[in-house]
């Protein structure tokens, strides 16, 4: 049997620190087979199995409510195909490991989000995404997954095996078993060409679809009330010659991460901090943020560009759209945050995807973009996002899993297709709740 100090009473929380809980025993499995031994003896003792993996979610959907279970030795590389362009890893491995691992055999994730200290699984239940609205989720890289159901039995799905499970695993809110195995399908390594430049709020909001689809990757910042926003187009490119380097590339790339470290971690917390114990200067606060940025170019292996490093603690609430939508919620958008005392030290972000037809993908069935804010994780986070969340529920918002919001299972409903497909399913595989919590009755089960 896998670590299994049942009497003990363990602290769990979000990064950010929003959620708290106190769980009464940790499991922490070497295999598969403890594993499902693991699962067995929660079900035979009544207890919920809940699995955290870096916390990095701004909602509940990993709080415990009995034993945490952790993947920590669940990690790696299983299997490699440089020819079929498949990658299979352990669902305890984290996407920046996984990129490390995918440049050894110079391959890549054709697509990726900003963060990379999530585990795989964490990711890929929970919506991940990057920018671009020819690319899905990050869970549509996915062609194959394993996971362990309430029973103990090891469950394989992909398009040709249990397919419905396949596409409710993919986004699957850690709701339906334990995912220990995930293949995705990868690409050979490229670089990107990344522009960054601050134009007019005007210019870009419309012409934003169209710059998007004329774009690989595409995406932009705003600080509400200002009159600029920050713009990052993403090119990508073949691979260099092989060993060849310009005599430039290295300060270059020097100079990018000691800014980005300084602006981005250093300065910028000093910024949230100063704006969290005094609210009246947030405004002149963001205009410096804003200023310092600058515009740049740079070009890197894709993995370098895609994601950044953040050690800044925050909580978020991003919202998915259909892309029609998006000139008039920017409007409401805009007129909300002209009236509103609260701001925050963080930009909203607006970003793409392409349409799939994973069940509870906030990008099901239609070309999405999304808006997320942030709030620095000393400030209220309901002052900022209560009143932003009426406005992209009007009009029918999707939530991000694993972040903050505040809707209900009937709410939901309503926003998914295969919403009511999903929960028979969950019931059908977990008929006694054994991976619920109080955060996924409420998004699943409450009416």
């Amino acid at each position: 049997m896998a670590d299994t100090p049942q009497n003990s009473t363990l602290a769990w929380s979000t990064w950010a620190r929003q959620h708290e809980a106190q769980a009464t025993g940790l499991f922490r499995p070497r295999s598969i087979p403890e594993l499902q031994e693991c699962i067995e003896h929660a079900g035979a003792t009544g207890q919920r199995l809940k699995v955290v993996g870096r916390g990095r979610s701004s909602s509940a959907i990993a709080q415990p409510t009995d034993a945490l279970l952790e993947l920590d030795y669940l990690t790696g590389l299983t299997r490699v195909d440089t020819e079929g362009l498949t990658a299979t890893f352990r669902s305890g491995t984290t996407v920046r490991e996984a990129n490390q691992i995918l440049g050894y055999y110079n391959l890549a994730f054709s697509n990726l989000g900003r963060l990379d200290e999530q585990t795989l699984a964490g990711a890929i239940s929970t919506g991940f995404h990057g920018t671009g609205v020819d690319y899905g989720i990050f869970a549509t890289q996915v062609t194959e997954l394993k996971l362990v159901g309430a029973s103990g039995q090891l469950i394989t799905c992909s398009v040709q095996e249990n397919p419905e499970l396949f596409k409710a695993a993919l986004c699957g809110l850690g709701a339906l078993g334990i995912i220990v195995e995930i293949t995705f399908a990868v690409v050979p390594q490229f670089r990107l060409h990344a522009v960054e430049r601050g134009h007019s709020y005007t210019d870009i909001v419309h012409s934003f679809t169209e710059r998007a689809h004329g774009s690989d990757h595409y995406e932009f910042s705003w600080f509400p009330g200002s009159a600029e926003v920050r713009t990052r187009r993403l090119t990508r490119l073949a691979l260099l010659t092989e060993g060849y380097m310009p005599a430039s590339a290295a300060v270059s790339q020097a100079r990018r991460y000691g800014g980005d470290h300084l602006l981005n971690n250093g300065m910028f917390s000093a910024l949230s901090y100063l704006g969290a114990k005094a609210p009246a200067l947030q405004p002149a606060l963001n205009k410096v943020s804003n200023w310092g940025k600058g515009n740049r170019r740079y070009a890197d292996y894709s993995a370098r560009v895609f994601t950044v490093h953040r050690t800044v603690r925050h909580s978020t609430m991003e919202y998915a759209f259909d892309i029609s939508q998006f000139s008039e919620l920017m409007s409401d958008i805009r007129a909300h945050c002209k009236g509103s005392p609260v701001q925050s030290s963080y930009p909203l972000v607006i970003s793409t995807s392409a349409a799939d037809d994973i069940w509870l993908s906030p990008a099901y069935g239609r070309e999405t973009f999304y808006v997320s804010a942030r709030s620095y994780w000393r400030q209220p986070q309901a002052e900022l996002f209560s009143p932003l969340e009426a406005i992209f529920k009007a009009h029918g918002g999707r939530p991000h899993w694993g972040q903050f919001h505040s809707q209900s299972a009937h709410d939901l409903a309503e926003l998914y297709p295969h919403f009511k497909d999903f929960v028979e399913l969950r019931a059908k595989l977990d008929p006694r709740g054994i991976f619920l919590n109080p955060h996924l009755h409420r998004v699943l089960l409450e009416g």
